[in-house]
């Protein structure tokens, strides 16, 4: 039987999607906590000068009224709006202008240690605080999630980084960088080293390096529409199932969802690495760029680092910088995560290391749910941007909503049975 004590639901993880399904949950009047720095990551680990990739349209959180959007807040602040790219200050002060109005019970400490118990969970807090918990929804972002290829990972913590640990990029003025990787970050990384007048090399694995297409400001045709019909991910039959179809995608065989996401078999990743079209004059002609470059591992040679790649046509060469940048992405594996139990991880039924969810986004552990890049595996790579928060938040809150109504049951029972006289 429940205890009194026992809270509902606890949230770790106090980012977009933590915000979202906090937000959700309160708007449905279901009790939970929440923990995490609001936004952590995006004021701490986001490069300075970094824009969003996302358009505008796409980069609001999950409000259940719908009112406390991207452009509702750039009106209430003078901004404006509608121009991209996005300004990293400017989506950051929206996110925690969400979350005081919406989410202002977040509490800003870290989850040290998740466990089960017979009826649910138990946490223990930085703080030394402990609770208990029905459900617990895990929203951690890309924390514990940065991907370093393993012929890269043997370079010393000082000659290798990844792209993630850098909100100050003018501490490599006037140094020999080479950047890794083919995707946003790496091309932003960059271009941001390049004008902060590093001496920057970016080396990419395939033959070429793809550009989002630049937003049309004519109207389009019917056939336009329905050739290439528009998202929030952009235009295209593809782009347009990643964004509108997460419950389609999920029906979809287990092995072909993660080749799509993660890529592999030569099967290319729905969603990859590809840099947004206003950030492409800032690239090409700027920084010098090396392609069809395949990584075959890396070493040091008189305190520099030195990375060894083969060439398009067979030939090794060795590129030296006094510091790597592996700008290579991120890939949820839930070992990963440092709080969770050994216990708790052995029950959890995982493919390839990434949990296998339920339409609700539950796991294989009830009442223990996996939001963002955790959950693109199952729904699709529309978890990895800011605008799966919306579908995210309403299905957890959903499902959530219903599980507690025996608990609300219980405990109104148990008020009951303490004060008779309570009607």
């Amino acid at each position: 039987m429940a205890s009194p004590s026992d809270l509902p639901v606890a949230i770790v993880g106090a980012g977009p999607f933590g915000l979202s399904v906090a937000a959700h949950l309160r708007s449905s009047g279901v009790p939970f906590r929440i923990f995490g720095t609001p936004m952590d990551r995006w004021q701490k680990q986001m490069p300075v000068g970094m824009f969003l990739k996302s358009e505008w349209d796409a980069s609001s959180l999950a409000d259940p009224a719908g009112r406390r959007t991207l452009q509702q807040f750039c009106a209430e602040a003078g901004l404006s709006y509608g121009t991209a790219p996005i300004p990293l200050d400017t989506f950051t002060r929206y996110a925690l202008s969400f979350q005081r109005r919406l989410v202002p019970m977040v509490e800003d400490v870290l989850v040290t240690a998740l466990d089960r118990t017979p009826d649910g969970f138990e946490l223990r807090l930085a703080n030394g605080d402990g609770l208990r918990a029905k459900s617990v929804v895990i929203a951690t972002g890309l924390s514990h999630a940065e991907h370093i290829p393993p012929g890269l990972a043997q370079l010393p913590g000082e000659l290798l980084s990844h792209s993630s640990a850098h909100n100050d990029l003018s501490q490599f003025k006037g140094r020999d960088i080479v950047v890794v990787g083919a995707g946003q970050s790496a091309l932003e990384t960059a271009a941001l080293l390049h004008e902060t007048q590093a001496n920057v090399v970016l080396v990419v694995r395939g033959p070429s390096i793809a550009w989002n297409e630049t937003p049309s400001l004519e109207p389009r045709s019917h056939w336009e529409r329905t050739r290439r019909p528009a998202s929030a991910l952009g235009c295209g039959l593809k782009t347009w199932f990643c964004a509108n179809a997460p419950m389609q995608f999920y029906h979809l065989p287990q092995r072909t969802r993660l080749e799509m996401v993660r890529g592999g078999r030569g099967r290319a990743a729905l969603l990859g690495p590809a840099g947004a079209w206003w950030l492409r004059e800032r690239v090409v002609g700027r920084v010098p760029i090396l392609l069809g470059q395949t990584v075959r591992g890396a070493g040091t040679r008189s305190g520099k680092a030195v990375l060894c790649v083969n060439e398009r046509d067979g030939r090794s060469r060795d590129l030296v910088a006094e510091h790597i940048i592996a700008a290579t992405g991120y890939r949820f594996v839930a070992r990963s995560l440092p709080f969770i139990s050994g216990s708790l991880l052995r029950d959890l039924r995982c493919v390839d290391d990434v949990p296998e969810l339920s339409p609700s986004f539950e796991s294989s552990i009830p009442g223990l749910y996996f939001t963002g890049l955790a959950s693109a595996y199952n729904f699709g790579p529309v978890m990895r941007f800011l605008c799966g928060s919306q579908y995210t938040a309403e299905r957890i809150s959903r499902h959530i909503g219903k599980t507690q109504v025996p608990f609300r049951s219980t405990l109104a029972a148990l008020i009951s049975e303490r004060n008779p006289n309570t009607s």
